[in-house]
C-alpha cells in the first residue's frame, strides 16, 4: 500500500508528559518545557482533562503552570506538552545503500574533526649507502600503504621500488649518505 512520508512501524513518537503531586495548597507549578501560554499544554486532574484559560481551571505562561482552584492530595495530576513530540526515527538496516550515498561532499567552509589517532602514520628512516636495496618494514604492506623519499623526492611505487612480505626493494641502491625516508600510511 502506498503512502506518504515515513512507514509507521519504522517511526515511533511520544508527545513529552510531566506529572506533579498536588499537596491541596499549592496552585502555581513548574513546567519542563517554556510554553507562551495554556493552550499549548493540556492539563489533565483524576484523567479529566481541564479547560484552559483566564477564569477557566488554569493558566499557563513560560515555566509557570497557575490553577485557579487548589488541586487536591492525591490527585493524579499532568499536562501533555503540545507541540513536543519526541520522535525516534528506525532505519531499516537494508534500506541504505550504495545509491543513496552521495560520492562527493562539499566541505567548503566545514571543520571537519575525527576521533585522535584516526589519521595516524609511521615514519622511519635509514641511510643510503649506494650498495642495499632491500630494507625491512611492518607486515602486512603493499606499495600503496607507503610513500618512500630519497634525499626529500617521492619515489613511484613499482618503478622505483616494490614491497614483497617485510620487504622494501629498490630498483636502484640509493646513493651513499642519501636520506631514506619510509612513510607508512594508515589504514
Amino acid at each position: 500500500m502506498a503512502y506518504i512520508g515515513n512507514k509507521p512501524a519504522d517511526t515511533f513518537h511520544s508527545t513529552a508528559k510531566q506529572s506533579f503531586t498536588p499537596d491541596s495548597s499549592t496552585t502555581a507549578f513548574t513546567l519542563n518545557h517554556s510554553v507562551s501560554n495554556e493552550n499549548e499544554i493540556e492539563l489533565f486532574i483524576n484523567n479529566v482533562r481541564q479547560e484552559p484559560g483566564t477564569g477557566k481551571a488554569y493558566t499557563a505562561a513560560g515555566t509557570t503552570l497557575t490553577m485557579n482552584g487548589t488541586p487536591q492530595t492525591g490527585d493524579d495530576m499532568y499536562v501533555i506538552f503540545q507541540g513536543k513530540a519526541q520522535g525516534h526515527h528506525f532505519i531499516p538496516p537494508t534500506s541504505v545503500q550504495g545509491s543513496h550515498i552521495h560520492t562527493t561532499f562539499d566541505l567548503t567552509g566545514k571543520t571537519v574533526t575525527l576521533p585522535a589517532g584516526t589519521l595516524s602514520h609511521s615514519v622511519s628512516k635509514a641511510v643510503g649507502d649506494a650498495s642495499t636495496t632491500a630494507f625491512t618494514i611492518a607486515s602486512g604492506r603493499t606499495v600503496n600503504d607507503l610513500l618512500v623519499f630519497v634525499n626529500g623526492i617521492c619515489l613511484v611505487p613499482t618503478d622505483d621500488y616494490t614491497v614483497s612480505g617485510t620487504t622494501l626493494t629498490f630498483v636502484t641502491a640509493p646513493a651513499a649518505s642519501a636520506e631514506i625516508t619510509i612513510r607508512v600510511l594508515p589504514k
